[in-house]
């Protein structure tokens, strides 16, 4: 990588055993998080809404590829109807991208998706409403600083992630959480395996004990920003097959059609409705909740319910590192790439990213 390489450009490199090129985007972190501060004020009113609403929608259904999905595109469309015919968001304000080639913002390439996330938190400010979702297949990547529980970075996996390579959450976050000012409400649905923390937010909903879980190693930001996922990180999917011939991811389904027969369920009836939706479709999963902000579930759900910063600290608070716990490749996506596919396309691009992030661990860790 040329010394001075900035933070997501494109570079290339060509595989001495198979003389394959292979392009990766550099990482927009580059080393350990800077440590925690102050935050310069805690609670408060939240603020009236803006009326400034986005929404950037991403399906990849990986076309002619053994990996090849059914529901992901339609997800799009689903939620695309939700927000402009349920809760009445303008059309212009939503941008999708799919890999027919008929979203409005163009392909889920990397480069697309990065710009659309940036796109997506720029200019944000105090009582804007945003929206993201995503999805399409997940996977897992070593964390180089081992923050995550398990040791792993959890991915989203573009329309050429064999070429340009997967996203980490910490990417991910990056682009749409952290920089997003007090006051400013983001949505996300991750319908897609390892999708427990793919936004990276420091807040998980325990159901049983009825209180917020705290990362181990969380970071703690400003924004508002709460994100419903299908599974479990640890979860590779034991429905995972039934995805790829599904017309439709569980969650988003489950989710579209919850909050059309009641769009303002409190949140406990909405995790509880969201979880009857999935048994009654036969998946083991349930609807994970997760947030940058601690609030009272009793109350009603809204996108424009602004919870306003409770965080006494902003930033990385690093209290443990954990090792790598990959879990074990299966499935048509992992039989696609396989050993010998992975080592000729995947650990250049791996090594790229290693030598910036500090660790040079392997592209992918596991995948459903």
């Amino acid at each position: 990588v040329p010394p001075g390489t900035p933070a997501g450009a494109t570079v290339q490199a060509k595989c001495p055993q198979c003389g394959c090129t292979n392009q990766a985007q550099m990482p927009f972190t580059s080393g350990m998080d800077p440590k925690p501060s102050a935050a310069p004020h805690m609670g408060g009113s939240a603020p009236r809404p803006s009326g400034r609403r986005k929404a950037l929608l991403i399906g990849v259904n990986y076309f002619g590829t053994r990996a090849e999905l059914r529901g992901c595109i339609n997800d799009v469309h689903n939620l695309y109807r939700l927000l402009t015919e349920t809760y009445g968001w303008p059309s212009h304000a939503v941008r999708t991208l799919t890999d027919d080639g008929r979203g409005n913002g163009g392909m889920p390439t990397r480069q697309n998706i990065t710009q659309h996330m940036q796109w997506l938190s720029d200019g944000a400010q105090a009582g804007d409403v945003l929206f993201f979702s995503f999805s399409g297949h997940g996977a897992q990547q070593e964390d180089p600083h081992g923050y995550e529980e398990d040791g792993m970075n959890e991915t989203i996996l573009p329309v050429d992630f064999e070429r340009a390579g997967m996203m980490t959450d910490d990417e991910i976050s990056d682009l749409m959480v952290k920089s997003l000012p007090e006051g400013v409400r983001l949505t996300g649905i991750m319908d897609c395996c390892h999708s427990g923390s793919g936004l990276d937010l420091p807040f998980t909903w325990d159901p049983r004990r009825g209180m917020w879980r705290e990362a181990v190693n969380p970071f703690h930001c400003m924004g508002d920003v709460l994100m419903f996922s299908g599974c479990e990180d640890d979860d590779t999917s034991s429905d995972a097959a039934s995805m790829y011939s599904a017309p439709g991811g569980a969650m988003t389904t489950a989710f579209c059609d919850v909050l059309r027969r009641n769009p303002s369920p409190i949140y406990p009836q909405l995790l509880q409705m969201l979880h009857q939706h999935l048994s009654r479709g036969g998946f083991s999963q349930r609807p994970v909740l997760s947030s940058t902000q601690q609030f009272s579930l009793d109350r009603p759900f809204s996108f424009d319910d602004i919870h306003p910063n409770m965080n006494p600290q902003l930033g990385r608070i690093f209290r443990q590192k954990f090792p790598p716990r990959p879990r074990a490749m299966s499935g048509p996506l992992a039989d696609m790439l396989g050993p010998l596919g992975m080592l000729a396309g995947g650990l250049v691009v791996g090594a790229l990213a290693g030598e910036v992030l500090e660790g040079g661990f392997g592209l992918l860790g596991a995948l459903f």
